[in-house]
C-alpha cells in the first residue's frame, strides 16, 4: 500500500512541476471544471422542470424548460472544443520540453548504463513516459474529473434535497466505490507483470532486428521467432489470468450496481408516497442517483486505465532520478595548449561484477609525448581497451590520475575532454543516414569540401564516388549497406574531420580482411599526421611503423620500445609477431 502511494506521489508531483506549470493547461482545467459543474446543475434541473411541467399539463412551461435545456447544452457543447484547443497548446509545449529533457538525461547517462540495458527497452520506456504523461493529464481533465464530479456534486445536492435519501445514497456510494478501488488494487500485480513482459519482449525484438544479419547468416530465424512467440504467449497468459479475475470482479460489480439502483429507487418512491418529497425532488433524486451510479460504474474502468498509465510512466523515474558515476566537476578547468601530451600516473582500475571486482590495471604509469604515435598490444583482457575508455572517461580510475598536458581529465567537462579526442572503435558507429551526415557527426556545420577532404584522408573517397548517390548514399542501420572496410573508413573520416589533437583507434582493423586493413594502414600517414595517436591493434603488422609500441599483460606494462627494438628482446611482442607471421 505504501509503495502504491509512493508511486502516485512520484507521478503526480512530476506532473504538477511540468504540465501544472503551464497557464494554458491550468486554464483548460478551470474551464472544464466550471463547464462540468454547470452541466450537473443546469441540465438535471431543466430536465426535472420539463417533467414537472408536463405532469401539470403546463406545456408552455415545459417548452421553456426545453429551450433552457437546449441553450445550456449548446453553450457547453461550444466550450468543449475550446477546452481541448487551449489544453492541446499547453500540452504540446510541455511535451516538447519534456521529451528533450528526458532524452538529454538518458543520453547523459554513463556508457555502462547503456551496456546493461537493451536499446529496445530504453526506447519503449521513453515513449511510454512522454505519451503516458500527456494521456494522464488529458484523462484527468476530460474523464477522471468528470467521474469524480458526477459522484460528489450530485451527492451534495441529494443531501440538500432530502437528508435521509442523501445519507443512504452516500453510504451506498461509499461502499460501491470502495469495492471498485479494491478491485483495481486486486488487478495491480497482473498489470505490473504484464508491463514487465511487454518491455522485455519489446527489447528482445529490437535486439533481434538490430542483429538480423547474425540471425539470417546462421539460419536461425525459426529459433528467434520461437523466442518471440514464447514471449507473446507469456504475455497472453498473464492477460488471460488478469481478465479472468477481472471478469469475476465485473460480474460482482454488476450485481452490486443493480442492488444499489433498486434500493435507491425504492426508497425514493417510499419517501414520495409518504409526502416527504415532491415529484420535482423525486425526479432530481432519480436523475442525480443515476448520475452517481453511472460515475461509480465508470470509476472501475477509470481506475484500471489510470493505474495502467501510471505504471507506464513509473520506469522513467529510474532515469530521471539516476545519479551518474562519472560526473562533471562543479568548477571545471580548461585544457592548456599542450593537451596532446598524455600521462597515466599510477592508475588502477577494476570492473565490478556483482559483489566481486576484477582488477584490470594495477599501478599503471605511462607518458605519451605530444605528437607521438603509440601502438598498444596485448592478449584479450590485458587492459588495452580499458586504457582508451579511461582516457575518454567512459569510466573513472579507482586510483591515480590521467592528465592531458598538466590538467587532470576529471577536472574538465566531459564534453570538452571528448572534443579533444577523435575516437574510432572496433565496430564502426554509423547512423541510418547518408555518408555526408555520418561523417559530419564530428562537425555538423562542415562543408562538402571539408567532408570530401576527410574522406580522401581516410582513403574512402574512391568508393564513395562510385556509389550511385555519392555523399547522399544512405548507409542503412549501423551501416549495413557498406562493407566492413568501407564502414571503418567512413568512421575514420569522421575522426579526421573532428580535427582533435589526439586520435584513438581501438582495434579499428581487427575485423577487416587483409586488403581493407592495408588500405586503412596506408591512410595512417595522413590521418595521424600532427596528432598524438593511440592505436590499439591485435594484428601487429598494423603497428610496425608506430613511433613506439607498448605491450600490456594482466594490466601491467611489460615491454616498451619500437617495433625493431621489441623484436630484438625476444619477449612477449616477438613471440606474438612470430605466431602471426606463421598464420
Amino acid at each position: 500500500m505504501r509503495q502504491g502511494l509512493r508511486k502516485y506521489q512520484l507521478v503526480y508531483g512530476h506532473l504538477w512541476r511540468t504540465f501544472g506549470s503551464s497557464w494554458l493547461i491550468r486554464t483548460s482545467y478551470v474551464i472544464q471544471l466550471l463547464t462540468r459543474i454547470c452541466k450537473l446543475i443546469a441540465l438535471p434541473i431543466a430536465l426535472s422542470l420539463i417533467i414537472t411541467r408536463l405532469s401539470r399539463h403546463d406545456y408552455g412551461g415545459a417548452q421553456k424548460a426545453v429551450l433552457l435545456y437546449v441553450s445550456f447544452s449548446a453553450l457547453l457543447g461550444a466550450l468543449t472544443p475550446l477546452v481541448k484547443y487551449i489544453g492541446m497548446r499547453g500540452e504540446n509545449k510541455v511535451y516538447r520540453s519534456l521529451t528533450a529533457a528526458y532524452f538529454e538525461k538518458l543520453v547523459s547517462s554513463d556508457l555502462e548504463y547503456f551496456n546493461s540495458n537493451l536499446s529496445g527497452y530504453l526506447t519503449t520506456a521513453t515513449r511510454q513516459y512522454v505519451d503516458g504523461c500527456v494521456q494522464l493529464v488529458r484523462s484527468l481533465r476530460d474523464r477522471y474529473s468528470t467521474t469524480l464530479l458526477s459522484i460528489v456534486f450530485p451527492l451534495c445536492v441529494i443531501l440538500w434535497l432530502d437528508i435521509p435519501l442523501g445519507l443512504v445514497t452516500l453510504a451506498l456510494s461509499v461502499l460501491n466505490a470502495a469495492y471498485m478501488i479494491w478491485a483495481s488494487h486486486t488487478i495491480g500485480p497482473y498489470r505490473t507483470r504484464s508491463r514487465e513482459l511487454y518491455k522485455r519482449n519489446s527489447g528482445r525484438m529490437a535486439d533481434i532486428i538490430s542483429n538480423i544479419l547474425a540471425v539470417k547468416s546462421t539460419a536461425q530465424e525459426a529459433s528467434y521467432i520461437a523466442r518471440v512467440r514464447d514471449g507473446a504467449w507469456a504475455e497472453a497468459a498473464i492477460f488471460r489470468e488478469r481478465y479472468t479475475v477481472q471478469a469475476r470482479l465485473i460480474a460482482a460489480r454488476e450485481l452490486i450496481t443493480v442492488t444499489v439502483f433498486a434500493t435507491l429507487f425504492s426508497l425514493t418512491i417510499h419517501r414520495m408516497s409518504g409526502g416527504h418529497i415532491t415529484i420535482t425532488t423525486a425526479v432530481l433524486v432519480v436523475t442525480y442517483a443515476t448520475t452517481i451510479l453511472t460515475g461509480i460504474y465508470s470509476l472501475s474502468d477509470d481506475l484500471d486505465e489510470h493505474d495502467d498509465t501510471v505504471d507506464r510512466i513509473i520506469p522513467a523515474f529510474e532515469i530521471l532520478g539516476r545519479e551518474n558515476v562519472v560526473t562533471d566537476p562543479a568548477v571545471p578547468q580548461h585544457f592548456t595548449d599542450d593537451r596532446g601530451k598524455i600521462t597515466f600516473q599510477n592508475v588502477s582500475f577494476s570492473y565490478e561484477k556483482g559483489s566481486r571486482q576484477r582488477a584490470v590495471l594495477k599501478d599503471f604509469s605511462l607518458a605519451i609525448p605530444q605528437g607521438q604515435k603509440l601502438g598498444v598490444v596485448g592478449i584479450s583482457g590485458a587492459g588495452k581497451s580499458t586504457l582508451t575508455k579511461l582516457l575518454l572517461r567512459f569510466n573513472d580510475v579507482d586510483e591515480g590520475h590521467i592528465l592531458l598536458g598538466d590538467v587532470d581529465i576529471r577536472t574538465v567537462l566531459q564534453t570538452e575532454l571528448r572534443s579533444q579526442i577523435a575516437y574510432v572503435s572496433q565496430e564502426p558507429l554509423l547512423f541510418h543516414d547518408s555518408i555526408r551526415e555520418n561523417v559530419a557527426v564530428a562537425k555538423p556545420d562542415a562543408t562538402d569540401v571539408e567532408i570530401l577532404a576527410a574522406l580522401r584522408a581516410a582513403h574512402a573517397l574512391e568508393f564513395v564516388d562510385a556509389l550511385p548517390d555519392g555523399l547522399d548514399s544512405v548507409v542503412g542501420e549501423r551501416g549495413v549497406k557498406l562493407s566492413g572496410g568501407q564502414k571503418q573508413r567512413v568512421a575514420i573520416a569522421r575522426a579526421v574531420l573532428q580535427h582533435a589533437p589526439i586520435i584513438v583507434l581501438d582495434e579499428a582493423t581487427s575485423a577487416l580482411d587483409s586488403e581493407s586493413e592495408q588500405i586503412i594502414k596506408d591512410s595512417f600517414a595522413e590521418v595521424l599526421k600532427n596528432k598524438t595517436a593511440i592505436v590499439v591493434a591485435h594484428r601487429l603488422s598494423t603497428l610496425s611503423e608506430m613511433d613506439r609500441i607498448i605491450v600490456l599483460q594482466r594490466g601491467k606494462l611489460v615491454e616498451d620500445g619500437t617495433h625493431e627494438a621489441l623484436l630484438k628482446l625476444h619477449g612477449v611482442y616477438a613471440g606474438l609477431w612470430k605466431r602471426q607471421q606463421h598464420t
